[in-house]
């Protein structure tokens, strides 16, 4: 059964072709490494290319980015970056709660604000924090897609874990883009 919801002018968005990210953060992806800024200049081309073929190139047209610092940022800006060559893709961010981006850094901040302000829709899914409110906002994004793209190292603990472990039991499609770089 296919969900559909609609877009402002009136373009429907089915869950069929829809996509959901889910990574780690910023100290995480970066744990072993003395190049940060070379590491996410790699993770953010292997995040465009896999956007572009696994998803992009087979139909998949809305992105959900759930907008934490590191691998989410990073997706929401590489779907930002392929509606040049893609106009009719679509990037929608789930915000777990209002002042989310309140302890990144300044220059993470920044990107949260500029991606924010570039997305297609903005959907915050409550007021304030409260415990258990990431988990929350990584069942949204697992009830609203098809496919999963993921930043996980293996690491069976966090968010990304316990995202990743939901998709495969509901039996969804998913890749690694963590695991494209090994």
């Amino acid at each position: 059964m296919e969900t559909r919801t609609w877009t402002e002018n009136g373009t429907p968005v089915t869950k069929e072709k829809t996509v959901a990210f889910s990574g780690h953060r910023t100290n995480r992806i970066a744990k072993f490494t003395a190049d940060r800024e070379k590491l996410f200049r790699e993770v953010a081309f292997d995040t465009f290319a896999a956007i572009e073929s696994y998803c992009i190139k087979k139909g998949y047209d809305t992105f959900l980015s759930g907008m934490c610092e590191g691998f989410d940022l990073i997706a929401a800006e590489e779907v930002l970056n392929l509606k040049k060559r893609y106009p009719h893709i679509r990037l929608k961010c789930v915000v777990p709660f209002k002042g989310q981006a309140e302890r990144y850094t300044q220059a993470d901040k920044q990107r949260y604000d500029t991606i924010l302000a570039q997305a297609d829709e903005v959907v915050t899914l409550q007021d304030g924090y409260t415990e258990g409110c990431f988990l929350r906002r990584n069942d949204y994004l697992l009830e609203n897609s098809a496919f999963l793209m993921v930043y996980y190292d293996a690491v069976a603990i966090g968010g990304t874990f316990y995202t990743l472990k939901r998709a495969v039991e509901q039996k969804k499609k998913f890749a690694n883009v963590c695991y494209n770089r090994r």
